[in-house]
């Protein structure tokens, strides 16, 4: 596996497991199946566009737009062309469901049904923070500040739940970790081999054949 895919692979995981701190907030927790699926395909198509190679803004406005196309077809599928590309009533359908799934937070308690408007709003969450770690970690190499969208995430939740628990808290860590290590290596990588050894003494050929040293005096 190469550098690349493997950091988008830690960037899809770190995400996944930042945004399992959102379980305990709606009931069913089935929807993280799906949005790790529809996150997967987020990131396939950013190692597709690095691989071509695509120009850094071109390969995140191709996973943006595959990620609109994947939420028109799941939630808006009846208001949009031809059920996949979105249009202007594509775009009212998700102000209405946002608008509801707003009511709906503000309506419930702890945990919430999964209506629709809440299900947008937990799923496109965690899309788009899931664009902003694998544009920051994989597409611009910087990892580190990846960081702060899975804060924002987890941030979110611990507001939302009063405090999120320990075990969460350490599973969005081992993600992030994770994630660092692995860009990590794949710095590492791009040093080449390191070779280690004692100097050579003076006279020392790098063909292996040493020069003839004079003991005697003249």
């Amino acid at each position: 596996m190469s550098g690349r895919a493997r950091l988008a692979l830690c960037a899809w995981a770190a995400t996944i497991m930042t945004a399992c701190t959102l379980l305990p907030l709606v009931d069913p927790e089935t929807w993280i199946f799906q949005a790790a699926v529809m996150l997967a395909v987020q990131s396939g198509v950013g190692a597709l566009a690095r691989r071509v190679p695509l120009a850094r803004a071109l390969t995140v406005a191709a996973q943006a737009l595959v990620t609109l196309a994947m939420l028109t077809l799941v939630f808006a599928r009846q208001q949009a062309v031809a059920g996949l590309f979105p249009g202007p009533e594509a775009f009212q359908h998700f102000g209405s469901l946002l608008r509801s799934g707003a009511d709906d937070v503000s309506r419930y308690a702890i945990p919430a049904p999964m209506t629709d408007g809440i299900q947008l709003m937990v799923i496109g969450g965690v899309l788009v923070i899931g664009l902003m770690v694998d544009a920051l970690a994989v597409t611009f190499r910087s990892a580190a500040p990846a960081g702060l969208p899975l804060l924002a995430l987890y941030s979110v939740a611990a507001g939302l739940s009063d405090g999120a628990a320990w075990l969460f808290f350490l599973i969005a860590s081992v993600g992030y970790l994770t994630l660092l290590l692995a860009e990590s290596r794949d710095r590492l990588s791009q040093w080449g081999r390191v070779f280690g050894g004692a100097a050579r003494a003076p006279g020392m050929e790098t063909g292996g054949a040493v020069a003839p040293v004079r003991t005697g005096r003249r």
